[in-house]
């Protein structure tokens, strides 16, 4: 984990960068009127945002920006991606999930991703055991993330 890092940056005046979730059209309508940034979760199970539907949406947020009379290209594009486990197979022979697979694909996934649009991922790594958690941590520390640099 030597090569993460988090860093504090003075906050924004006249407030911090308001990133807005949801995924309805509404909640897009918000991002392009009100916000500094959308927050999609892509593990949501109902609209799991694979890359189509997140260019489609990226596109109707083009759109009600352009409406707003705001700017497209000054929002912060900000996903929130699971880590899913590589042995953990998916029923029926479904597609494979983004952000899950062998570390070469999920590097593919993190580029594919940045080609949308998205400036920033945040991955989540949680488990019910905290070992588990800083295991997936470290293997995306040593090995995924240098395969998507």
């Amino acid at each position: 984990m030597r090569r993460c890092a988090a860093c504090r940056s003075r906050c924004r005046s006249p407030h911090p960068p308001i990133w807005i979730g949801g995924h309805s059209r509404p909640a897009l309508r918000r991002v392009a009127r009100y916000g500094d940034g959308w927050h999609p979760v892509g593990a949501n199970p109902a609209v799991p945002l694979r890359p189509a539907e997140l260019q489609a949406a990226l596109d109707e947020l083009r759109r009600f920006c352009e409406a707003a009379g705001r700017d497209f290209d000054t929002l912060t594009i900000a996903y929130k991606a699971p880590l899913y486990d590589a042995a953990a197979a998916l029923p029926g022979g479904q597609e494979r999930r983004p952000f899950s697979g062998t570390p070469a694909q999920v590097a593919e996934d993190i580029h594919t991703y940045r080609r949308l649009g998205v400036s920033e991922l945040i991955f989540d790594f949680r488990s019910e055991h905290l070992a588990e958690s800083l295991e997936r941590m470290e293997h995306f520390a040593t090995v995924i993330r240098p395969a998507a640099e």
